[in-house]
């Protein structure tokens, strides 16, 4: 009987420790500029316990789709459960991912392009209007994922296995010639991050841009203060090591930039 009472009085410690770092963490995201959202129940990608390694990861994260590290899509809902009582479900679809764009076209590992669209990933044919663009930005094996910058301008980021992003300039020589890469060269420079950037998210000068690497994660931060205080003082930014992240790195299960999950399954929103 007291084995039994001290066992129980060594869960109830232990749930209690846990509830409190938790809590600890969750301060820390917040006062990195994020607010708490809703929990986010998404059984495959949480581990059941310490030693389990055999649960599933995040590769992508958009508002509507979870991509995993085999490519598998996920379609999520964030403000109410599937009858599964989960936040996602497993898509109808067999497309395997292996890159993609803007986070609703995917290059599958048929290397054939798909619309990431919940419910309906329909094969993108070759006479669509935007066949030619998404070939010309997706058809290198080495390429992981790309955004647009500027489409008038026809500027992309594209993100290889190399671990660099790349600026391309999209264009042609005139109305009757293909599209063309006219101008190629490196905006992010993994030595400059001292390892291999492995996914990232760009919206400007922005909190929501970011960049993750294989041993840090980097977001653009104000560097003035005071720019929150007075209508007349323009803020500047800076691509800056984000401790908080790096510290809690084995306790946050996806980001992308404006979404945050935790392996407690608390979800946190972007604070603009």
């Amino acid at each position: 009987m007291k084995n039994k009472i001290t066992l129980f009085c060594l869960l109830g410690i232990s749930v209690l420790l846990c509830t409190a770092c938790n809590g600890t963490i969750t301060r820390d995201i917040r006062h990195d500029g994020f607010t708490v959202s809703t929990k986010f129940i998404c059984d495959d990608f949480y581990p059941k316990n310490n030693k389990d390694t055999g649960y599933k990861r995040v590769k992508y994260l958009t508002e509507n789709n979870i991509v995993d590290t085999d490519g598998h899509i996920y379609e999520i809902s964030l403000n109410q459960v599937y009858s599964n009582k989960m936040n996602c479900k497993r898509a109808n679809t067999d497309i395997t991912v292996k890159a993609i764009f803007d986070n609703n076209i995917v290059k599958g590992t048929d290397n054939k392009y798909y619309y990431l669209v919940s419910g309906n990933y329909n094969l993108i044919k070759e006479e669509d209007k935007s066949f030619e663009l998404y070939n010309l930005l997706l058809k290198e094996d080495s390429i992981v994922k790309v955004m647009t910058i500027d489409s008038n301008q026809g500027i992309y980021y594209v993100l290889k296995n190399d671990g660099y992003i790349y600026s391309y300039t999209i264009g042609k020589a005139d109305y009757n010639n293909p599209l063309r890469i006219i101008n190629r060269s490196i905006v992010y420079d993994k030595y400059d991050y001292k390892s291999r950037i492995i996914d990232f998210n760009y919206e400007g000068d922005s909190t929501s841009t970011y960049l993750k690497t294989e041993n840090n994660v980097y977001r653009m931060k104000i560097t003035n203060e005071e720019c929150k205080k007075y209508a007349d003082v323009i803020c500047n930014y800076s691509m800056l090591k984000d401790e908080v992240l790096e510290k809690y790195e084995n306790r946050i299960i996806a980001f992308n930039g404006r979404i945050l999950i935790t392996d407690y399954k608390q979800m946190f929103n972007i604070n603009e």
